[in-house]
């Protein structure tokens, strides 16, 4: 069978890795509102954040703990480093975006806030430089998707053994493949590891493969449907954390 949804694979041309794409509210209801919330990426930010890509809170522990104001309230000058924002209102309030960090594939503590579906509000520094995804090193603001039961559709680079069809509702982690993010669209490169498991701390369930037509699951590169694992995921049942 032609797997049409793999670019990878003959007759395939469109399909490429682009992280975790939210297809459908958990609750089935498609008339439900996203529950879409926005956080705070910190100047420390070590790697780029992009679409797709899972994010976690950021605490003690892992990244800059703390939270921040959004930039049409910061006043110029700053201590914040929102370069080239221009200023704001002035009009603050310094915890209304926590700070989250990208997600590190093989962390087993971190918890999870949900898979970033854009980037906003949006700072000038960021516009005038033409930013469609985060840069390291670069304050910014994150729309992530938080809903723990969020179905999202996710490639597969390679077949897992044994048959993914005797797998699902098994756990599993991302890959990074840092050569496939896109700097021009702002798409994550992140995969599905293929190596599926039943270990509790994963971050991500299998559902299925999906409802997409010509997708093939015994063929590279084909798509997953998934959902996070409520035991990782902050509107989860995952422990408390002070972020």
């Amino acid at each position: 069978m032609v797997n049409i949804v793999n670019a990878g694979t003959l007759g395939g041309g469109f399909r490429h890795y682009s992280g975790l794409v939210p297809v459908q509210m958990g609750s089935g209801n498609a008339a439900a509102q996203a529950s879409v919330k926005i956080f705070h990426s910190p100047a420390a930010n070590a790697v780029a954040i992009f679409r797709g890509d899972i994010v976690v809170m950021a605490s003690a522990a892992i990244g800059t703990q703390g939270a921040a104001d959004l930039p049409g309230n910061i006043s110029a000058p700053s201590a914040s480093v929102v370069i080239g924002n221009g200023g704001g209102s002035g009009l603050g309030n310094q915890s209304m975006a926590p700070n989250i960090m990208r997600w590190t594939p093989g962390d087993t503590t971190s918890v999870i806030a949900g898979v970033v579906v854009g980037f906003g509000p949006i700072t000038l520094y960021m516009a005038k430089n033409g930013f469609q995804y985060i840069p390291a090193s670069i304050e910014a603001w994150v729309s992530v998707e938080t809903d723990p039961r969020v179905e999202c559709y996710i490639t597969v680079p390679t077949v897992p053994s044994p048959a993914f069809n005797l797998q699902l509702n098994s756990g599993a982690d991302v890959q990074a493949n840092a050569g496939q993010q896109s700097a021009l669209y702002g798409t994550s490169g992140v995969s599905l590891n293929p190596s599926l498991a039943l270990t509790s701390t994963l971050p991500l369930r299998v559902l299925n493969s999906g409802e997409e037509i010509g997708n093939d699951p015994t063929a590279i590169g084909f798509v997953a449907k998934v959902n996070f694992n409520l035991t990782r995921h902050f509107q989860g049942t995952a422990a408390f954390v002070a972020t």
